[in-house]
């Protein structure tokens, strides 16, 4: 039990020196810079560089030099005065320098500076630390003592950024207060040092790991929000393929009747506003049911396909074409006279009577349709079936001449208002 116990404690501090050695591997760069952003980069800069803990620093040790002078008449510790006055007034100038970087600063060259400055001032905060304590008599001195856990802590707390040059600053700043110390005839002062280092080592380790964590959770989010961000753009996207899918006739390629409906809707609710009048066109394969017994239901959808396609071939951009039922199609003509829409229902009948069918075996008869124009005046109040009544009307005689024929219903109809 002891052996296991013995054991266990080993790889305990094993896995302690280990993580020390990762931290101090981190020197050259910030803690977290596989998941931080660059706008967190600079504020963690920003927070290194700040001159707050500097600046408190200085002036408690201009606050015991000025004692000396005034207890005992002593200027030596001026010394230390002039020295953490230089050191506070660099961390300033880097300070306001950061705080002014323009847009093309380097993340990488503020860092090689904070490593640079953060030695200077190590050797500066220890050379005026160790110059108060010659020059500190009793009782004062122990405020001396307390005064150097400052710039530690003041260090350590910023350490979440880059724990391998913390370390290495606040090691210097004990080392050379422990030495001085030790010669002024403090004999512990080196064991008190290290003691209080581990115990600043094992301080900043709690906050690296508390914000490498914050780090990767923040990291972990973004891309979280971008991952969802794609996926909605991807389902935005077969959102609309679907809504394609279900307002077009999957045969001919045309609009459905559904989308026929809204389309209509549409215009029809629009009418009473318009300046010009809105025509219909209801357009129905003449035979279509003898021509799909005789040749066949591929043929026939081949036959439908053509038609579809020349329909909408024949009809303006802002016509629209759906199939309305079976071999019956539609097409709605915004903003066109009843001249203009019984123009191009001949065009339309015409074209489809010209369809060339000689690459389908066997089919040998021309294809005609029978056309039916539904107009309604501009400015008039209707509903979508009126106009519809009226195309249907027109459609029905036109089958009563004969078929292969185009016949206007509307003047029929009492609901629908005609042009002059």
């Amino acid at each position: 039990m002891i052996w296991t116990a013995g054991r266990r404690k080993w790889a305990k501090l094993r896995g302690r020196f280990a993580a020390m050695r990762h931290v101090m591997s981190s020197t050259p760069g910030l803690i977290g810079s596989d998941y931080a952003t660059r706008e967190q980069a600079w504020e963690m800069l920003e927070g290194l560089f700040s001159p707050f803990a500097h600046g408190l620093t200085a002036a408690a040790i201009a606050i015991i030099a000025w004692y000396n002078w005034y207890a005992d008449g002593s200027l030596a510790s001026m010394a230390a005065v002039a020295i953490a006055s230089a050191t506070f007034s660099l961390r300033f100038i880097f300070n306001r320098r950061i705080l002014r970087r323009g847009p093309d600063a380097l993340v990488s060259h503020w860092v090689r500076l904070f490593v640079a400055s953060s030695f200077i001032a190590a050797v500066g905060w220890g050379s005026s630390l160790s110059i108060l304590i010659f020059t500190t008599g009793h009782p004062a001195v122990f405020a001396v003592f307390a005064l150097i856990s400052a710039p530690v802590q003041g260090a350590s707390a910023r350490a979440y950024a880059m724990p391998g040059t913390v370390i290495v600053h606040i090691s210097i700043v004990l080392g050379m207060v422990g030495v001085a110390a030790t010669v002024f005839g403090i004999a512990v002062a080196i064991p008190l040092v290290l003691l209080y280092l581990w115990y600043q080592i094992g301080f900043i380790f709690e906050l690296v790991a508390l914000r490498t964590k914050m780090l990767k959770a923040d990291h972990d989010r973004r891309a979280l929000l971008s991952e969802v961000t794609r996926y909605n753009a991807d389902l935005a996207v077969v959102n609309a393929r679907l809504q394609t899918f279900a307002l077009t006739d999957g045969l001919t390629g045309v609009g459905n009747r559904r989308d026929f409906d809204e389309k209509l809707g549409l215009c029809v609710r629009d009418q009473p506003a318009c300046a010009a009048p809105l025509a219909l066109l209801l357009i129905d394969v003449d035979h279509f049911k003898r021509f799909n017994d005789t040749y066949g239901h591929l043929a026939g959808d081949e036959c439908l396909k053509q038609v579809a396609a020349t329909i909408r071939r024949v009809g303006r951009p802002d016509d629209f074409t759906a199939r309305y039922g079976g071999e019956e199609f539609a097409l709605i003509l915004p903003e066109t006279t009843r001249e203009d829409a019984l123009l191009l229902a001949e065009q339309v009948r015409q074209a489809v009577d010209s369809i060339d069918f000689r690459p389908l075996p066997d089919i040998g008869a021309p294809l005609t349709v029978s056309i039916g124009v539904g107009v309604a005046a501009a400015g008039a109040t209707i509903q979508p079936q009126d106009l519809v009544e009226a195309a249907d009307s027109a459609l029905y005689l036109a089958k009563q001449r004969g078929r292969n024929c185009v016949m206007d219903g509307a003047v029929e109809r009492q609901s629908i208002r005609l042009p002059a």
